[in-house]
């Protein structure tokens, strides 16, 4: 099977956190963990304008004042306001998952069935030493369109996660724990919401807006301006070079007609895509489609007798 086209952009060589297998029924297969993400947030290091020495943090008590020794500090759980229950390492030690670097298959299921909102980081499982026990494992899963789901632990932590396979190629997001999920009933905004009465006008309308925008998805259409406009002051100013800040952008007004919103939003939609460059290129086939919509469509001549 031949590989995808790329849909993400160049970048370093991914390095592995992670070795191990993963273990499905009496099959062990050896995998490598690389990490699919690298969060690119722009830092900033706090200095004393003075001298431009970097500003340290110390380990203070609340009560005195003072530095605390790390020899003095210990863990403690806040039971209450001001209350605490002081753990020492020796008694965590028993219940440290035990690291056996086995991903575990538990069981299958098919990926609509997982709410969207469980899923933390993705990880690339490459095949690590023989790669066909690998490459029969992602072949299975894409053959029948399931989801394993796993258990393995890393970095003293128990994980839960779903592997998935696309073009033989494993990917695995961990998963978060049905009590760390906040249920929607927990948010009071939501309240009313079903209650709510909407005109079967406005539905088609925003219907119509939907579809104006319908496109398909291509993550690299998409970049963190902010990040990009702070790294290009900061090469600039790093050059000496002069720049000049934008104007900060004045707050919207908010429209109260939710119709007449509906209606510029579409209008304003379709104006867009008449602009853009993909929409005056017709694909090379579509004389001849034309043509041959217009020899369907087109009526047939009486016979005459």
């Amino acid at each position: 099977m031949a590989a995808p086209r790329s849909r993400y952009v160049p970048g370093p060589m991914a390095r592995s956190i992670w070795s191990g297998t993963i273990s499905f029924g009496l099959i062990a297969i050896p995998v490598k963990l690389f990490t699919a993400v690298r969060h690119q947030a722009v830092s900033f290091n706090q200095l004393d304008d003075r001298n431009m020495g970097r500003i340290r943090y110390q380990k203070v008590s609340e009560e005195t004042g003072e530095e605390v020794p790390a020899a003095q500090i210990v863990k403690g759980f806040e039971i209450s306001k001001g209350r605490y229950v002081v753990i020492d390492p020796d008694e965590l030690e028993p219940f440290v998952p035990v690291a056996t670097k086995t991903i575990e298959l538990e069981e299958f299921v098919d990926l609509d069935q997982i709410d969207p909102v469980y899923f933390e980081k993705p990880y690339y499982v490459a095949p690590h030493l023989n790669p066909k026990p690998y490459v029969l494992l992602a072949r299975a899963l894409e053959a029948s369109g399931k989801v394993a789901i796993a258990r393995f632990v890393m970095r003293g932590r128990q994980h839960t996660a779903a592997i998935r396979a696309e073009h033989s190629r494993l990917v695995m997001s961990t998963l978060a724990y049905a009590d760390e999920v906040v249920a929607p009933d927990a948010v009071e905004d939501f309240t009313g919401v079903d209650d709510v009465e909407v005109a079967d006008r406005e539905v088609k309308m925003a219907e119509m807006l939907v579809e104006s925008l319908t496109a398909e998805f291509d993550p690299t259409k998409f970049r963190d301006e902010y990040r990009v406009q702070v790294l290009d002051l900061i090469a600039k100013k790093a050059a000496g070079e002069e720049f000049e800040l934008p104007a900060v952008g004045a707050e919207k007004p908010q429209v109260v007609d939710l119709m007449a919103a509906l209606e510029a939003s579409v209008e304003a939609a379709k104006a867009a895509r008449a602009r853009h460059p993909t929409a005056r290129e017709a694909p090379a086939d579509a004389p001849a489609k034309k043509a041959a919509r217009s020899r369907a469509t087109k009526p047939r001549a009486k016979k005459t007798a």
